[in-house]
């Protein structure tokens, strides 16, 4: 007997996320969640969508399109690459005003964006998808 819980597997450890983040930003009654915890609480969902696979593609197919669009909306020219993306929906989540909703949902695309860009980011995206890999597998 190693499992705490039994089998979880990726899907099931994303849809008992979601369910903590709403919950959770709700606030409603004993499961709250702070600003700042449900950026948190959307990253690690994030990446289980990520790890899912097909059940969740759509949040890679919706966090591709906003990366694409913000690149393309300097113009052909312009040098606007993933990693700049990356920073300024990071600057968005921390920047704004703290609302619950636009950071769960901005948090949720971050993982995407992160491994999109590369670099430290993807580190951070990799790290996190292995602690979760192990924790729900």
């Amino acid at each position: 007997m190693n499992q705490v819980f039994g089998a979880i597997g990726f899907t099931g450890g994303a849809v008992v996320m979601t369910a903590f983040l709403i919950l959770g930003a709700r606030g409603a009654w004993k499961v709250k969640l702070s600003h700042e915890g449900v950026i948190v609480v959307a990253f690690v969902t994030g990446q289980l969508y990520a790890q899912a696979g097909e059940t969740f593609a759509f949040l890679g197919d919706m966090s591709g399109g906003l990366s694409e669009a913000i690149q393309s909306s300097f113009g052909n020219g312009a040098n606007f690459g993933a990693g700049a993306v990356a920073i300024l929906v990071t600057l968005l989540v921390y920047g704004l005003k703290p609302s619950k909703f636009r950071n769960g949902v901005l948090s949720l695309m971050l993982p995407s964006l992160y491994t999109a860009a590369g670099g430290l980011f993807a580190i951070l995206t990799h790290t996190i998808s292995n602690l979760t890999g192990t924790v729900v597998a």
